[in-house]
């Protein structure tokens, strides 16, 4: 289990030093934009270049065609390790989850991009089917499986969840078992499982798991996921970026929607990004004792 000790630490490796990118002038219109010679992208939730090629490579291609710049894929260790990239101007575009968005923001300064709506994104809370735990003040004394720390459909909104329900966080034993949670729960060694929606249909279905979970909560929709862009981008890029990415959605929706692992991209649209929109989500944090980590 990832202690909290650890998430923070990694978070204050933010705060490197950052530095630009050669950038080469170009004119558009009747203003001239700053350019970099080619934009290099991260994604948080994805380690692994070979990952990286395999799920987003599809978007990469049509990206590149509607920016008319070279895309390289930036490979990251974990989502905190895209903000000292960014900071240092290793990585200019972040592709992030609402939780990393906040993180990025507040320790990288991120300049939001544009947000990719996520219908039918939500968190549940699942427990065994012939358990005799109905709702969720029954969980108060028992273990819980969660994603990973910051997770926001498998950590940071299921806790939300709880908290609205009258627990307190010592009430409950929280675990962070990643892709073993159904698993653990099946063996009894949790009470109860978290999971986004689409996370807990996918892996039920592989374990035919079916009739041996059933959910006792569903969540509100969750924030949007978002791409963000390097401070130091010129401001005026940005914009062209923002305007690009909205002229050519439509291909650039199909092409990350055409992988196997991005299918919960099928019916996403690209809208406006709104800091304010993570409001809800910043308060959870706040709730939860880890406020240091979004500031």
């Amino acid at each position: 289990m990832m202690k909290r000790r650890h998430f923070l630490t990694y978070s204050l490796l933010f705060a490197v030093g950052c530095s630009n990118s050669q950038l080469t002038d170009a004119a558009e219109g009747n203003r001239s934009v700053k350019r970099p010679e080619k934009l290099r992208l991260a994604v948080t939730d994805v380690q692994g270049l070979a990952t990286l090629e395999a799920d987003y490579g599809p978007f990469r291609q049509v990206l590149e065609e509607a920016i008319e710049l070279p895309v390289e894929f930036f490979p990251v260790e974990n989502y905190v390790a895209a903000g000292p990239a960014l900071l240092s101007g290793e990585v200019d575009l972040v592709f992030a989850g609402p939780s990393e968005y906040l993180i990025l923001r507040a320790r990288a300064e991120a300049e939001p991009v544009i947000e990719v709506t996520r219908p039918d994104y939500y968190s549940v809370i699942a427990v065994r089917a012939d358990s005799e735990i109905q709702s969720l003040t029954d969980l108060k004394g028992k273990a819980i499986a969660m994603r990973t720390e910051g997770s926001t459909a498998g950590h940071i909104w299921p806790t939300k969840l709880l908290l609205d329900a009258g627990l307190k966080v010592e009430d409950f034993q929280t675990k962070m078992l990643d892709n073993d949670g159904l698993n653990a729960l099946l063996a009894e060694e949790v009470d109860a499982w978290t999971a986004s929606n689409s996370r807990y249909a996918r892996f039920v279905e592989a374990a035919g798991a079916t009739d041996q979970v059933r959910i006792i909560v569903e969540g509100a929709s969750l924030p949007n996921d978002i791409f963000v862009a390097r401070s130091t981008l010129d401001r005026s890029f940005i914009q062209d970026l923002q305007k690009r990415m909205v002229d050519n959605q439509t291909k650039l929706l199909e092409a990350i929607a055409s992988t196997p692992a991005n299918g919960k991209y099928q019916q996403s649209t690209f809208i406006s990004a709104a800091d304010n929109q993570y409001d809800e989500l910043r308060a959870v944090y706040q709730a939860i004792g880890q406020a240091a980590v979004i500031q």
